[in-house]
């Protein structure tokens, strides 16, 4: 399927998720007897993420006004449907045996299996937090995974492909997705997850910029946790992640580890009824020391080689944004939508592959980020933050409305006078960035890299990207009121 986001959208329509058989049997039994408790038939619910969509769904359109987006939990979901409509449920919900061939059915149950595993660790996670409502987190982190599971339906070979991208070349797995379908999972599960009206927790987990949310970025953690331990679990990425919730709990990280592996042993025996492999290979694996060597190559050697792909530019794209932003008629007067479309411009149209808005606090003298794409809700990168004291190349920018472009002709010139902290962040030698004014004052910068050090920042790409600021800054003079509300 060669299909736009929109049309994806078109085509699922409010097409169900379909659950497993043994889901539909195991309903029928509860339904059948007289004092059943509804704590047995939440268990039945939370082992399949098809059960737990559909019973949001459902609960949300049977709601109307200001309480159309309350149903967030299973439990009330379950409350608001009542007995009647449940025991309707096994004759209604379509069966993945028996409506999906073999590519389909084993390419969801896969999904199934690593958004159970992310929704358990996140909902540990938030009961360690002590959060109020750990149950929400569950949910919205197995909604999480909707986009992919509705792509592993109708076009298992697609994600497939971005399987090979990412464990072939190590291409990230959002650009990967970008490459392959031309958006990304993310998207299409957000485009849904407001079409449907699901939790707005869901689409704030969505969104790398609400990583400085604690209740958001325990879900990011917890899918990337999933995900990455669905393909080895003591790789750097899936290791790193550890460390970010242990840093983020405040616990030590020998604890995060061994918590984190307890419930994956638990998890991989309660999803053994999805008859895949469990979505935490790899777990009783020790891994060698540091000093051992697993290859003949040095770390160094295999990123080179890991970082040769890059984005190609869209021109089409890009023409399309410049449309939109010189048009006498603004196409938004909301500043959040209008920021979207730069970014999401600069993005596909010049092929940069983290393109970040990030706004000045003045306060507390930062530039904190508001909107990001193309991070793949990377833990440490979601929560960009630049420091502009003391005095650095980012201070200097704000002075007036101009731009930098660091790369391997100028790097000596410019480097040092980029905070180290932000070195560490962006984990590349090579970006571009410049200053957006409004009303002739400064209101934050846009940053743009290719994620790779091999992915330099050529002339071109500069030029572009300079292009689009300048009309990205006008465009925001003639807003009647700046802000940044979400849509």
């Amino acid at each position: 399927m060669n299909l736009s986001l929109d049309e994806w959208v078109k085509h699922i329509g409010h097409k169900s998720v379909p659950v497993q058989e043994a889901t539909i049997n195991a309903l029928r039994q509860y339904c059948a007897r007289e004092n059943a408790s509804v704590a047995e038939l939440e268990e039945t619910v939370d082992l399949d993420p098809g059960l737990v969509i559909h019973l949001l769904r459902l609960g949300n359109t049977r709601t109307s006004g200001s309480l159309s987006t309350d149903i967030t939990t299973i439990p009330q979901a379950l409350m608001i449907l009542g007995v009647e409509q449940v025991n309707e449920l096994p004759q209604r919900l379509p069966s993945i045996e028996k409506t999906l061939k073999d590519a389909a059915r084993i390419r969801l149950l896969k999904t199934f299996s690593r958004a159970y595993h992310a929704a358990r660790q996140a909902t540990r996670w938030a009961s360690q937090r002590r959060d109020m409502s750990p149950e929400e987190v569950f949910a919205a982190t197995q909604l999480h995974f909707l986009g992919e599971m509705f792509v592993a339906i109708y076009a298992p070979a697609l994600l497939d492909q971005v399987d090979k991208m990412r464990n072939e070349k190590n291409i990230a797995a959002e650009e990967a997705q970008f490459i392959v379908l031309g958006f990304t999972l993310d998207q299409l599960t957000a485009k849904l997850a407001r079409q449907w009206k699901l939790p707005d927790l869901l689409l704030e987990a969505l969104h790398p910029e609400n990583a400085k949310f604690p209740r958001a970025y325990g879900i990011m953690l917890a899918v990337q946790l999933a995900r990455g331990a669905a393909v080895n679990w003591y790789a750097e990425k899936t290791c790193k992640i550890q460390e970010h919730a242990a840093e983020w709990l405040e616990i030590d990280l020998a604890e995060l580890i061994t918590g984190t592996h307890i419930l994956a042993v638990e998890v991989a025996r309660e999803s053994a009824l999805y008859g895949v492999p469990p979505a935490v290979l790899g777990l009783a694996y020790i891994p060698p020391k540091p000093e051992e060597k697993t290859s003949e190559q040095e770390p160094e050697a295999i990123e080179e080689q890991e970082a040769e792909i890059c984005l190609m530019p869209q021109i089409r794209s890009l023409k399309l944004l410049l449309g939109i932003l010189t048009q006498k008629k603004l196409a938004t007067e909301n500043t959040y939508e209008l920021i979207s479309h730069v970014l999401k411009g600069l993005h596909d149209g010049v092929g940069l592959n983290r393109v970040v808005f990030a706004r000045l606090d003045t306060e507390n003298k930062l530039l904190k980020a508001e909107k990001i794409i193309g991070v793949d809700n990377d833990p440490l990168f979601s929560r960009f933050e630049i420091s502009l004291e003391p005095k650095n190349i980012f201070s200097r920018l704000l002075e007036k409305s101009q731009a930098v472009l660091i790369n391997d002709q100028n790097r000596t010139k410019f480097w040092p006078l980029v905070p180290n902290e932000f070195k560490k962040l962006i984990g590349t030698d090579s970006f571009m960035a410049m200053s957006i004014f409004v009303a002739e004052n400064p209101v934050g910068i846009i940053y743009a890299d290719r994620r790779n050090s091999a992915c330099q920042m050529d002339p071109l790409a500069y030029k572009y990207f300079k292009t689009v600021c300048k009309h990205a800054s006008q465009v925001l003079q003639r807003l009647p009121n700046f802000d940044f509300s979400h849509p």
